[in-house]
């Protein structure tokens, strides 16, 4: 209210002035040739007070009829550069005048006086807004913004809709353009008078003038709202791209944020789960214990007296955060028309993931299912755990999860102080990341050290904010591994291959120069410089491929990402922990597991399924194909088509290539044969079927020698039985 009563009065000090200035000239009636003349613009009757009634209704159409017309014509202001603010004061100024008429007496043309009024209103209110610091959003602590987004989240809206995304293109620009202002101000003495009268007068928290770059950059993410907020936290982990102190900051991102209040949280509570809190659970606590830029997870007890954490979205933010995607898209679809880096990296085609992505994870519904498939993948650790859900207590927007209390990762002494072995540790942790990526393809999309804790209790570690996962295909997995390897063994060429072959060349890719980078690189960072990390050289590799225009897929990227964090922080719990290593023994032992008695019967059962299904389906044409054959026969004839042309300079490459399969297939199956047996032999814990292995290692070596023969004859083009 009292920034709404200060607006008022400033707004009528401008009209007042605007009008004294152009009562002073007076112009020909009828314009612009007339005999008779009158001042452009006067006040009727009591002037200062007829001014200020107007200066109300400016401001009340500035706070409500304004959204409106930015719905309409909001994408004028991304075009114009925001210039396009003039003509929507414009239109304010005549509205203004319609719910205030007789106030103003205008001189002809009113339109064109009318124009030239809300320029000089325009400039006059920039001028004194950046002055005065009128110009910051005015969103509260608890990120709730303004009643307009609190309605339109209530509606059930599409995923792009233009009108909201008019308005919210509108608020972020106002909100940069704010900040901006703060930062080009605070050193002079116009920025002294900003926070004196954000202090004095407003009574708000007023920006901090020592405040650096990374800091004011941190503080308008926030005030943008959790999209934004999203897009600081996935920077904060780009170590390889952003400075540290940059890194520091944006870090906070990821456990700063204020709380919203109980009231919003039990409204949720109960249209989510269709009864009160109290009556869910035994017992629920009204303040939060954290708070995120999504979400803020509070206690509470189950009635069998299960501690559980329950996770609840915050209020009104679903139409918003549709709506920066949409303005994102918007933007990336510009710069790509205007910028050859935009076209370059494929920008609609990054937003348009991250957009995906951040959707899916407001649906917690997706996240649950993430902590049960993630779990199961991680049952061959036992010191890894994954929070149980519970589904009858969670939805789309409450997710109700067994409580953990336990240590960041990353705080090494405290893990020290409660008897962890953290080199132990690290090893863990890094092996169950690469399990995930490498063999699982299923793999944690952000293990920073927020979303890791370690158990004091079980000892173990257990992964939380499973909202971004990342899957990644056989095929991408197995060229990983060989990337990591190639690194790990310095093989710069096998880097080169490896990322070529995981990237999509476009247009424009310049492989000689890419290659030449990647020479440089590798050995600037593994031959000479001597890495500290195998994460470090894989971001700088990343680099190269960016700046050759070599594309990787989202996933890859995601993968890559995970992979670099998870080093980093286990390389603060033990500083000799190796990535490639790790790597290796986990695609070891994953390799291990998959051949036993127990998978081979499993496999073997499988196939015969599927042929069995197979032979089923295909038995009734088989049935109708023998029925056609008999009718034919019973006729006396049968009539067979062959097309001959051409076949006689076929046939000899056809005999060939058929050769050349049949033994492709046979050396296959001794190869499999024998990786079998060998395996079998290998495992001590098998004893039990060594006879066996015996038996089939004599067969063996009988078939062998018999294929021996038959691949002999067939390289010479003949095959037993055919007479030559």
């Amino acid at each position: 209210m009292r920034r709404f009563v200060i607006e008022v009065l400033i707004d009528a000090l401008l009209l007042i002035a605007i009008v004294a200035l152009l009562h002073l000239p007076s112009v020909a009636q009828p314009f612009p040739f007339g005999d008779g003349s009158a001042p452009i613009m006067s006040a009727r009757g009591s002037g200062a007070i007829a001014l200020l009634w107007y200066a109300t209704a400016l401001v009340l159409v500035n706070r409500f009829a304004r959204p409106v017309i930015v719905a309409f014509t909001g994408r004028l202001l991304l075009q114009s550069l925001g210039l396009f603010t003039v003509v929507i004061n414009v239109i304010a100024f005549w509205l203004a005048g319609l719910v205030s008429p007789d106030i103003l007496v205008i001189a002809q043309p009113a339109v064109l006086w009318i124009l030239v009024a809300a320029v000089l209103f325009t400039v006059g209110s920039t001028a004194v807004d950046a002055l005065l610091g009128l110009d910051r959003p005015g969103v509260d602590a608890a990120g709730r913004g303004q009643l307009l987004w609190r309605l339109l989240d209530a509606l059930p809206t599409p995923r792009r809709n233009i009108f909201i995304e008019n308005l919210r293109l509108q608020q972020v620009y106002d909100t940069i353009y704010a900040n901006f202002v703060d930062v080009a101000l605070a050193p002079t003495k116009v920025g002294a008078i900003r926070r004196w009268f954000a202090r004095t007068v407003l009574r708000e928290p007023a920006p901090d003038a020592d405040a650096t770059a990374p800091e004011r950059f941190r503080i308008t993410l926030q005030q943008l709202g959790p999209t934004y907020v999203k897009i600081g936290q996935m920077l904060a982990s780009r170590a390889d791209i952003l400075p540290p102190e940059w890194i520091e900051e944006l870090t906070k991102l990821q456990s700063e944020a204020a709380p919203f209040p109980w009231e919003d949280a039990r409204e949720i509570l109960v249209k989510e789960l269709g009864r009160d809190p109290e009556e869910a659970f035994a017992s629920f606590e009204h303040e939060p214990f954290a708070a995120a830029s999504t979400a803020q997870v509070h206690r509470a007890t189950l009635h069998d007296g299960t501690l559980v954490a329950v996770k609840v979205q915050r209020p009104k933010i679903i139409a918003k955060t549709k709506a920066d995607l949409g303005v994102m898209q918007e933007l990336a679809k510009v710069a790509e028309q205007r910028f050859a880096l935009a076209r370059k990296v494929g920008a609609t085609g990054i937003v348009q993931e991250f957009a995906a992505g951040v959707l899916k994870e407001l649906d917690y519904r997706n996240e649950a299912y993430h902590a049960r498939r993630l779990a199961d993948g991680m049952t061959r650790f036992p010191e890894i755990h994954l929070p149980i859900v519970y589904d009858d207590l969670s939805s789309a927007r409450v997710l109700t999860m067994e409580f953990v209390n336990g240590i960041k990762i990353s705080k090494t002494e405290e893990l020290r102080e409660a008897g962890f072995d953290t080199a132990a540790l690290g090893t863990v942790f890094i092996r169950a990341i690469i399990k995930q990526v490498l063999v699982d393809g299923f793999f944690h999309g952000d293990p920073h050290p927020g979303n890791v804790l370690a158990d004091p209790a079980t000892k173990r570690l257990v992964f939380l904010d499973l909202g971004l996962v990342g899957q990644l295909t056989a095929e991408q997995r197995i060229d990983l591994l060989g990337l990591i390897y190639a690194v790990k063994e310095v093989d710069i060429q096998g880097i080169a291959d490896g990322l070529l072959a995981l990237g999509t060349p476009s247009p424009g890719f310049d492989e000689a120069g890419y290659r030449n980078d990647i020479d440089r690189l590798a050995r600037q960072y593994l031959v000479y410089g001597k890495a500290t990390s195998l994460g470090t050289a894989l971001g700088s590799f990343l680099g190269a491929v960016f700046n050759n225009g070599l594309r990787l897929d989202s996933q890859l990227t995601l993968a890559m990402k995970a992979v670099i964090q998870a080093e980093e922080t286990a390389r603060t719990l033990s500083f000799d922990i190796d990535l490639g290593e790790a790597a290796v023994t986990e695609a070891r032992a994953a390799l291990l597991a998959s051949v036993t008695p127990e998978r081979v019967q499993k496999e073997l059962q499988g196939a015969a399924i599927h042929m069995g299904k197979e032979l089923a389906r295909r038995v009734p044409s088989m049935e109708a194909a023998a029925f056609k054959w008999l009718d034919m026969f019973n006729q006396g004839k049968i009539t067979v088509e062959v097309d001959t042309s051409d076949l006689g300079r076929s046939i000899g490459q056809v005999s060939d290539v058929g050769r050349q399969a049949t033994v492709g297939l046979i050396v296959v199956g001794q190869l499999i044969g024998t990786a079998i047996v060998m395996a079998i032999l290998l495992q001590p814990g098998l004893g039990q079927f060594q006879g066996f292995a015996y038996f089939a290692m004599a067969a063996f070596t009988l078939t062998l020698a018999i294929s021996f023969v038959v691949l002999v004859r067939m390289l010479r083009g003949r095959v037993p039985g055919d007479g030559r």
